[in-house]
């Protein structure tokens, strides 16, 4: 019998690549109002965007609107009021179908998955979020019936890196820290909050907007991850050398 009852992992940039995916979205976004007949340089276009995710989140869902308000007020473009609503409607048409489109798991996630079902591990998934979006992640990457419990922080009122929300999806399974892996890509949002509830953290590398490796970002000592990892499937060696030191 196993000393690991369960894997939780984050959604974004852990399951599948949500930065490339919104990045590339965002600019059929901005290639969908140049074609609509909007007067500006595409780099330069690209750039402003980039800048405004950067200051309001990836998660706001206003970017073209500041898009458009900054080349009124700054640029001096002067898009009338109806163009404008044309413009942003077309860019957020093209940026849905892009995510619809191309949205897919990465290559090692249902391998896994399986491995952990042989295994009678059981799965989750710990996300932030706005709920309608998180579950329409979930349901177009067609992961719903392969999870035993999706915990979105909007529906409980908890957010990350309170750990009160693996607290609570600790209490769902009735199991202990000791007894769970999480699998995160963000070191204050992921790596922390499981530490905090003795959770055995890991940390995956996908070259997502938090990872270390691309942002240089140094991990202090009270931090650092009890693992580390680039692919899923290596969680499976991390499972038998906690379950050799950790017997039931």
């Amino acid at each position: 019998m196993c000393a690991i009852k369960l894997v939780g992992f984050d959604l974004d940039d852990c399951l599948f690549d949500s930065t490339g995916l919104s990045e590339k979205a965002r600019i059929k976004g901005i290639d969908a109002m140049i074609n609509l007949g909007l007067d500006i340089d595409r780099e330069k276009a690209i750039l402003l965007i980039k800048e405004i995710v950067e200051e309001y989140g990836s998660n706001s869902s206003r970017h073209y609107d500041y898009f458009i308000r900054r080349l009124n007020e700054i640029e001096k473009l002067s898009i009338s009021f109806i163009e404008q609503y044309k413009y942003i409607a077309a860019a957020v048409m093209a940026y849905h179908a892009q995510k619809i489109k191309y949205i897919k798991l990465y290559d090692d996630v249902m391998p896994c998955l399986k491995k952990l079902k042989n295994l009678s591990i059981k799965t989750a998934i710990i996300t932030d979020g706005i709920p309608i979006k998180q579950y329409e992640k979930i349901l177009r990457l067609n992961i719903e019936d392969k999870i035993d419990l999706v915990v979105i922080s909007d529906e409980i009122g908890i957010r990350k890196p309170n750990p009160k929300l693996f607290s609570f999806f600790l209490k769902k399974f009735g199991v202990n820290g000791k007894d769970t892996i999480y699998v995160g890509d963000n070191i204050y949002k992921d790596i922390v909050p499981a530490k905090l509830n003795n959770i055995h953290s890991i940390y995956i590398h996908r070259g997502g907007k938090y990872d270390t490796y691309k942002t240089g970002q140094k991990i202090s000592v009270e931090f650092k991850p009890d693992y580390e990892i680039t692919n899923l499937n290596q969680i499976l060696p991390i499972i038998e050398e906690i379950n050799k030191h950790n017997p039931l």
